[in-house]
């Protein structure tokens, strides 16, 4: 990492003196500190086996870039920088290792026909539905990743999945489950409900409730003494958060300017070097007709399906239409439809004995015997054939410079930091001598408090870094923070505003407005009872409603996904318990926003009749995939009472 380059080149009469006051504790720690350093670089130990900080770093910061991208707007990177966010993440890692443990330690495994078929499967990697590998290794190649590199990864991940997968295929549903899930979720309820909503009365125009909201304003009248007490009572309500203010100084290679380009010379000797990485190799535009050979099949099932190939062979070779052959016979889905059709096939990606028939192809002999592999028997035909290419010198220069000119400014960058680190550690107390020699802008953040905020306060490191006792309590500059490679900052506090009682005059309005939503609730919740006992005296809910001119809602036949009603009213009636016989059961249910006087006159059960089969299956998997869900994390859980798990909580 670029900040242990950093602490290698520090250097000067400053280093002559911290190296000679580090001698002592070494002197009486002793050699075995070599051993134990790298602990420091483990957040977490499963068995013997570490979760690195870097790993955790990476993956945390491709997880919050996932989720970025699938929130877009609504991403909110406070909420995705919480201490309890960053935790749930490791969990997750942690399952994922001890599952990992077990796969290895039962020795499952991913044969290579199941992996080319699992990527084959890949609709990043298709065009018109079918694989194509022009676009495999295009993709690949703009991840920065390798074919090998991605199909390691790939078979470590279907290993993974192998126990995943057998409890949820292994799940099932009794019927008895279903019939209760069936009751229960397609359940229709018959209601009536007044609704009292929490609001600032205001006064009426109308006679009837004219005298009731005079009387309510006036109850609204809220003395000093009120406010006092309210304020006094409620502290916790208007505390003003700890905030902090940076400055900081921001070093980032990619913004370097190099101090001029490099001759063509020295690309091209560059060029040289590395001619491989420019070469593409032999490509084959590829058909196939499969003839499918179930794995356990006996000797006799073999051979059937061989002479199936060998009849398709030979009729191509007589002159039959391969497309239309492979249309009607082939049974690989992936490419039947598309007569055959696999697309350019370079060495490497298919098995092995489909790569030897293919490659022993030529233009002039170019449908192959039948060819064997774990999917069953093969007719290849070559269709074309396109050489192995290399870039030019002048088709490779843009990516030459790039990487020249990257490497420049990564020197630069480490030449800077190196220096940076030592004037800050010269004097930790200011940034401008070292914004002023190294000619960097000092920046302003903030105030932001210890969720972070927008921009540079929205990494955890930078705001961890603010809040440490270094920065906060001593007053110093911090330690060098990594924000990514080649990239990070030095910070200070600018300004510091401690957690506090927010002063009566400034929220003032605040607690007038508490007191009078308390006092609103309880004359809704006062006046929701006063219903309900009419109601138990025989008032009709109706009626009640029209002449106090409250809303009323009613459905005969309301089921738990119902969007006309609000979700709040409509979960609290699927809690209350069905009527007893013709006498609607009463009750006063609690809203986000008030309450509702209930009137539950009706419940009916959900069944499924044996015409809606559809519906049966898809409550069926619904219930087997919670059953294996279940199973899963139970499997985890005790995988975890079972295991020797230790997690550095102070490293996260």
């Amino acid at each position: 990492m670029v900040l242990q380059a950093i602490r290698e080149r520090l250097s000067g009469i400053l280093a002559v003196f911290i190296f000679a006051i580090l001698i002592v504790p070494f002197a009486f720690v002793g050699v075995n500190s070599y051993f134990s350093a790298d602990t420091i670089n483990r957040v977490a130990r499963v068995n013997e086996v570490d979760i690195t900080t870097s790993d955790f770093s990476q993956g945390f910061q491709n997880y919050r870039r996932r989720m970025q991208s699938l929130l877009g707007e609504n991403f909110d990177p406070e909420q995705f920088d919480q201490p309890i966010i960053r935790r749930q993440f490791l969990d997750s890692l942690i399952d994922r290792e001890l599952l990992a443990q077990v796969s290895l330690e039962t020795g499952l495994e991913v044969d290579d026909e199941t992996l080319a078929k699992a990527i084959r499967e890949i609709q990043a990697f298709q065009v018109d539905g079918a694989f194509n590998a022009d676009v495999y290794q295009q993709r690949l190649q703009a991840q920065g990743s390798s074919p090998q590199q991605f199909e390691n990864e790939m078979r470590a991940q279907l290993i993974l999945d192998q126990i995943p997968g057998a409890i949820t295929s292994s799940a099932i549903s009794t019927d008895w489950e279903v019939d209760q899930y069936v009751r229960l979720q397609d359940q229709k309820r018959a209601f009536r409900a007044i609704l009292l909503p929490v609001q600032k009365p205001e006064l009426s125009a109308e006679t009837d409730g004219e005298a009731v909201a005079a009387e309510e304003a006036v109850a609204d009248d809220i003395s000093e003494d009120a406010v006092l007490a309210w304020y006094e009572s409620h502290p916790e309500l208007y505390r003003s958060e700890e905030q902090v203010t940076i400055e900081y100084l921001e070093l980032e290679a990619a913004t370097m300017e190099a101090d001029s380009k490099p001759d063509d010379d020295i690309l091209r000797a560059r060029f040289e070097e590395q001619k491989a990485r420019f070469v593409t190799p032999e490509n084959r535009l590829t058909s196939h007709i499969l003839v499918e050979v179930d794995p356990d099949a006996d000797d006799a099932a073999i051979e059937s399906a061989r002479q199936v190939a060998e009849s398709l062979a030979g009729r191509t070779r007589a002159g039959e239409d391969f497309a239309t052959l492979a249309e009607e016979f082939s049974q690989d889905a992936g490419s039947a439809a598309l007569g055959g059709d696999l697309g350019w096939v370079e060495p490497g990606f298919m098995v092995q004995a489909f790569e030897e028939g293919l490659y022993a192809l030529t233009l002039a002999n170019p449908i192959s015997d039948p060819v064997q592999t774990g999917f069953g028997w093969h007719v290849i035909q070559l269709r074309d054939i396109r050489p192995a290419e290399g870039m030019s010198f002048e088709e490779a220069h843009e990516i030459l410079l790039r990487e020249y000119t990257a490497e420049v400014q990564e020197r630069s960058f480490l030449e800077q930091a190196d220096r940076l680190v030592d004037l800050i550690y010269e004097d930790p107390t200011t940034l401008e001598t070292a914004a002023g020699e190294l000619d960097l802008e000092v920046q302003q953040a903030g105030p932001f408090g210890r969720t972070g905020a927008d921009g540079i306060a929205a990494n955890g490191d930078v705001v961890k870094a603010a809040f440490s006792d270094l920065v906060l309590v001593q007053g110093a500059a911090s330690d060098p923070i990594d924000l990514g490679e080649n990239h990070m900052v030095i910070l200070r506090i600018k300004k510091h505003a401690p957690e506090g009682l927010l002063p009566l005059d400034k929220v003032r309005g605040d607690v007038i407005a508490s007191i009078q939503r308390e006092r609103a609730t309880q004359r809704a919740s006062a006046r929701a009872e006063e219903i309900l006992a009419q109601l138990h005296s025989g008032a009709d809910i109706a009626s009640m409603a029209e002449s106090q001119s409250l809303e009323l809602i009613q459905a005969e036949a309301a089921q738990r996904t119902a969007t006309e009603f609000a979700a709040d009213l409509l979960a609290k009636i699927f809690l209350m318990q069905a009527p007893e016989g013709e006498t609607p059961r009463t009750a006063i249910v609690p809203l986000n926003n008030g309450f509702a006087v209930v009137q539950l006159e009706q419940v009916v059960d959900g069944e499924v009749t044996g015409d809606d089969q559809i519906r049966l299956q898809n409550y069926r998997r619904r219930i087997a995939n919670a059953t294996a869900s279940a199973e899963l994390t139970g499997l985890i859980r005790m995988l975890r009472q079972q295991s020797e798990i230790e997690v550095f909580e102070d490293r996260l």
